[in-house]
C-alpha cells in the first residue's frame, strides 16, 4: 500500500483545519519542534493533538510552520 505525504503550511491551515481532524499528523512548529499525534479537534486558532502518552498538546497556529500527513495513494 502506498502512501503520499501531504503538507499543508501555515497559510493554507485554516482551509485544510476540518480535514485533518482524526488524523495521525506531525505538526512542525517555527522553532523546529516536532509533535506526533493524532488531530482531537481545531477551535479558537488552536490545534489540540493528542500524543501516544495520551498527552493532548494544545498548538497555537501562530507557532505551526507546517502540518504533516499520509494520504493512501490510488495504486
Amino acid at each position: 500500500m502506498s502512501k503520499r505525504l501531504v503538507k499543508i503550511p501555515l497559510g493554507s491551515l485554516e482551509q485544510h483545519a476540518q480535514g485533518l481532524i482524526g488524523k495521525t499528523v506531525n505538526v512542525i512548529l517555527k522553532s523546529n519542534q516536532t509533535f506526533y499525534g493524532e488531530c482531537e479537534r481545531i477551535e479558537n486558532q488552536l490545534l489540540f493533538l493528542r500524543d501516544y502518552r495520551k498527552y493532548l498538546h494544545p498548538l497555537a497556529f501562530t507557532q505551526i510552520e507546517s502540518v504533516i500527513y499520509d494520504k493512501t495513494a490510488n495504486f
